[in-house]
């Protein structure tokens, strides 16, 4: 290319009445004596990346825009442009060597058709917005649904709460992800580990809590979302003894995987991280020695906060494809370009603020996570015996860890597994119509078709290939985590232990029974075998799902055996898992959870367990189902 290139332009590009009114609203060509601006200029993120043919390109990040320079003698006029608040178009001829007025014209009038720049009158007043004389901004939370501290220690009962479906504290990690399960609990110091991000919402507490306008450069400058000073404050306060205990945890690490000493992964540094965040995870769901709700030492639940943040963005590089393409958990990462990349990412910002950590706050972290350094400040003398009791449970901490990951990884296999069953049934579907216009067939068109047009528009599994990627890094999530527990990799890989086991006879033609108890059993030699590839579909679906259950329940035996805890009398089903979507209480973007739409479209139910499928009809035959209910709820879009 001979210009810049901008990305994700805003909705003017596709508006059809934005070209409707060009003649009429054209602005003048733009004179070397315009003023122009660029609104919150420290917001710009400038980068020097590899491209995909190998050459070095200029990446400016804006916003949702992303400004691409791949000719070298647009890198100081692309440089210069990050750092202006306000110039005269003229004097951009000057920034490096761009070219005659002609072509800088036509750099700076796309940037302004993007929204980038804008004209700006001498009158005009500081581009940047100000929100008192400080910048205090007021919460972005909405009000919190629970005034007292709770805990997964009261489950079943608070899992009914929030679900209407109770579980058992021995599946517990099943369903909350390990990373997740400290979040609700409350610090020695009044403040839940997770703060404004309180995994699951619903418990999320009202507690003072400071927000400011962001002042950092970068992509939080001046966002409309704020960040939260009160933490900031509390990291500030206990960030040695805080570098310390990561310190800690990575010497741990290292020991057990011995290889990121040279050189550090996506793999390894997400779980390490994970290993940091179950530290106080460990202490407040073990039978023995728990830590009480309210007592958790605020160095342990600010350095999850803090390390968090590394976390999801590891995260983000293994499984989000939007933006570009994902890592490999094998990739090698420093430092450096896990900062760069979460500038790129919008890392920085969470669904209610902006990471509070300046910059050299946030590179100091990330020196001392993965390059080992210690902090500019250098290490306490003493810690607290809270703390020193902690370093006690790195080794213990770091097994749950791994464990947690293992059945994040077996449990989140079946949305691939669901996608599939989708797209599968759709095909059968269209092709049955065709043959059979009934109107039984005709609503499961009309029920399918969105939901595939769902998935395949919105969702992070909306491909096959992106599938296929994602069942890779859980694969190697679960193996990888086995080695750090037992020194060697396991004997079968993921994958091979979700293979589903060979299906009864009798079950198989029960099924069939049950779907030709629902669209009928006459008709063409055509719309039999769709009847049969209907109930081959759902078979399949059922029995990988049962796979799913019975290889999460094995690790999640292990850990309840880890943790003291009492294995749980009621079994784990396929139905648990979408718990986890409502927990998250996140309805944009989602398809439908499949157990869920069976009684409706199919006239039958599936309980699907560890130790076996069954099918059971819902409905007497004949009766029309309802509408097709709006997407919005159930499987998650991004699944993370």
């Amino acid at each position: 290319m001979d210009a810049a290139t901008l990305a994700r332009t805003d909705a003017r590009a596709t508006c059809p009445m934005h070209g409707a009114h060009a003649e009429v609203d054209a602005p003048a060509a733009l004179q070397p004596t315009d003023m122009l601006r660029l609104p919150h200029h420290q917001r710009m993120v400038v980068q020097i990346v590899v491209g995909e043919d190998g050459g070095r390109e200029l990446q400016l990040y804006y916003g949702d825009q992303e400004i691409s320079f791949d000719e070298p003698e647009l890198f100081a006029f692309g440089e210069t442009l990050a750092r202006q608040a306000r110039f005269v178009a003229g004097d951009a001829l000057h920034w490096g060597e761009p070219g005659d007025w002609l072509r800088v014209r036509g750099l700076l009038e796309a940037l302004i058709d993007a929204g980038v720049l804008q004209r700006a009158d001498d009158e005009d007043g500081d581009d940047e917005r100000r929100v008192g004389e400080d910048g205090v901004r007021p919460s972005p939370l909405p009000p919190a649904l629970t005034d007292r501290p709770r805990s997964w220690h009261e489950c079943p009962r608070l899992m009914a709460e929030l679900t209407g479906r109770p579980l058992e504290l021995g599946w517990l990690e099943l369903v909350v992800p390990i990373f997740r399960v400290a979040h609700l609990a409350l610090d020695a110091e009044g403040r839940q580990v997770g703060e404004a991000n309180v995994f699951p919402p619903m418990l999320r507490l009202d507690v003072p809590t400071r927000w400011r306008s962001c002042i950092y450069p970068g992509s939080r400058y001046q966002h409309d979302k704020p960040m939260n000073v009160t933490a900031l404050k509390a990291m500030r306060a206990h960030w040695r003894p805080m570098m310390a205990m990561l310190l800690k945890v990575r010497e741990a690490y290292l020991r057990r995987c011995p290889e990121a000493r040279a050189g550090w992964t996506v793999g390894h540094l997400e779980r390490f991280a994970t290993a940091v965040l179950t530290l106080p995870a460990w202490q407040l769901m073990r039978a023995e020695r728990r830590v009480a709700n309210g007592a958790l030492h605020p160095v342990l639940s600010s350095l999850f906060r803090v390390t968090d943040g590394l976390r999801m963005t590891m995260h983000h590089m293994l499984f989000i494809p939007f933006g570009e393409p994902t890592r490999r958990p094998d990739t090698p990462m420093t430092a450096a370009e896990v900062h760069a990349y979460a500038e790129r990412a919008f890392s920085f910002v969470s669904d209610h603020g902006v990471c509070a950590g300046p910059k050299a706050m946030v590179d100091e972290f990330l020196a001392v996570a993965v390059d080992g350094r210690e902090p500019r400040d250098g290490l306490p003398e003493t810690l607290d015996p809270e703390l020193l009791a902690a370093i006690d449970d790195i080794e213990p901490a770091i097994d749950y860890a791994m464990l947690g990951l293992q059945a994040y990884a077996a449990v989140f296999s079946l949305w691939p597994t669901t996608m599939r069953a989708y797209e599968r049934l759709a095909s059968v579907a269209e092709a049955w119509v065709i043959d059979e216009p009934v109107p039984a067939v005709q609503a499961l068109v009309q029920w399918l078709r969105p939901i595939v047009a769902q998935l395949r528009s919105s969702t992070h599994l909306a491909t096959e290939a992106w599938r296929a990627d994602r069942e890779f890094v859980y694969g190697d999530m679960d193996a990888q985590c086995h080695r750090a527990l037992t020194g060697r990799l396991p004997q079968r890989t993921l994958a091979e232990r979700l293979q589903p086991h060979p299906a009864p006879e009798h079950l198989q033609r029960h099924l069939e029974q049950l779907i030709e108890r629902r669209f009928g059993a006459a008709g063409s030699a055509a719309a039999q075998q769709h009847r049969a590839a209907v109930a081959d579909a759902l078979l399949d679906y059922a029995l990988r799902a049962q796979a799913v259950v019975r290889t999460a329940c094995e690790v999640q035996r292990e850990t309840n055996r880890h943790l003291g805890r009492e294995q749980p009398a009621r079994p784990f089903a396929a139905a648990d898992i979408d718990l986890y979507v409502q927990l998250a209480a996140e309805t944009e973007g989602r398809v439908p959870f499949l157990l869920d739409e069976l009684p409706r479209m199919f006239h039958l139910s599936a309980d699907i367990g560890a130790d076996g499928v069954a099918f059971h009809p819902t409905l007497s035959a004949g009766t029309v189902p309802a509408e097709p209910r709006a997407l919005g709820t159930h499987i998650s879009r991004s699944v993370s």
